[in-house]
């Protein structure tokens, strides 16, 4: 059998844990025009599993009367949009579209419609090419989803599409949109003034899969593969991925790979390392490097604590007053690295960061 675990970025794993209710709401509100789910925005931090969800929802989608559109925020968004949209269409109602001049995109490509006669300006403008597509796409009865990966912050590519998305709806055609992003992006989106119309979507935030859950499917998948892997093997492994989905896969992965060559304790342990070097290279690594100096000090000290930190002793180990601890303190949640453990106290919202930050220190030679 080949390995069932995938963790690999961005791609649908075989064994997707704990999103399928997110799914099957996005999926049925595009047959319910008043579901809240029609409009909805997707928050995780690195490795929570938002590529692969919308990924799901895509292939989802894939047999039914829709057209959905994949869309990663760049220079080139609205021109994507609209090439994304005309080759969805059949050929009998692209045909039949000659109202505009051109669609020109940076794809290398050109969809010409000419005219005998000069068309005005603004049939060049996204609004009213979309608008075209869009009536298009209503007179078959076709409904658009919207996928919009890795939401960007403070791009007019972004406000355009968002505000004319807001029109379409209003104007009630049939659309849908989910847009996935890091917290501190969606946050920066809601609190655009241009783009408040975002603020009543439905909210989901992804949050580590229930232990249980995760025990409950790896003793699925390793029982099916005829073994004699102990279910202690299977339930400590589980534990390992704290419900991270990215370590779920990992750690799936390199259970499924090495079962067979060592037992044990010698088998965790191997998986375990080569997990933590994985998570630490594709993850902490990433995040470390996007951080102030200031915000790796604060991490540091807390990497001082086996648990939770205390926000008082944390300014005690920087010497720093409490309104400039609490200045750090709010990058650092908003940026998903750290989150409340409760009143006064802090804990990291990735596993093992603990353990990389011990790590680096070392290799840093910061006392």
């Amino acid at each position: 059998m080949s390995n069932p675990f995938n963790p690999a970025f961005g791609n649908r794993p075989i064994h997707f844990f704990g999103r399928q209710e997110i799914t099957r709401s996005i999926i049925s509100s595009v047959d319910e025009q008043n579901s809240p789910w029609r409009t909805t925005l997707i928050t995780g931090v690195r490795g929570s599993g938002k590529t692969a969800l919308l990924s799901d929802i895509r292939m989802s989608l894939n047999n039914r009367n829709i057209v959905v559109l994949y869309i990663v925020p760049n220079e080139a968004m609205l021109d994507s949009i609209l090439a994304q949209l005309y080759r969805q269409l059949s050929k009998s109602i692209s045909e039949a579209m000659p109202e505009f001049k051109d669609i020109s995109v940076n794809l290398g490509i050109k969809v010409g419609f000419e005219k005998n006669k000069k068309t005005p300006y603004f049939t060049e403008t996204f609004s009213y090419q979309i608008m075209e597509l869009m009536d298009a796409c209503m007179k078959q009865q076709k409904h658009v989803v919207f996928l919009i990966d890795e939401a960007q912050k403070h791009t007019e590519d972004m406000r355009v599409f968002i505000s004319k998305y807001q029109d379409l709806v209003m104007r009630e055609y049939s659309v849908s949109m989910v847009m996935a992003g890091l917290p501190s992006v969606i946050s920066d989106v809601l609190n655009d003034d241009i783009l408040t119309f975002l603020r009543r979507a439905k909210q989901i935030e992804l949050e580590n899969v229930e232990f249980m859950t995760v025990e409950y499917e790896f003793k699925k998948v390793f029982s099916r593969a005829n073994t004699e892997l102990a279910d202690d093997t299977v339930s400590k492994a589980a534990a390992a991925t704290y419900g991270y989905p990215y370590l779920i896969q990992l750690i799936g992965y390199y259970l499924w790979d090495e079962m067979l060559d060592i037992d044990g304790t010698d088998l965790l342990d191997d998986v375990l390392f080569k997990s933590k070097a994985e998570l630490f290279r594709n993850v902490h690594r990433l995040i470390f490097a996007d951080l102030s100096a200031m915000d790796r000090s604060f991490l540091f000290a807390m990497s001082e604590d086996e648990g939770s930190s205390s926000v008082s002793i944390i300014g005690e180990r920087l010497q720093k007053k409490k309104n400039f601890i609490s200045i750090y303190r709010e990058r650092l949640i908003s940026a998903g690295v750290i989150k409340s453990g409760g009143h006064g106290l802090l804990c990291f919202n990735y596993p093992y960061t603990r353990e990389f930050l011990l790590h680096k220190k070392n290799e840093l030679g910061y006392y």
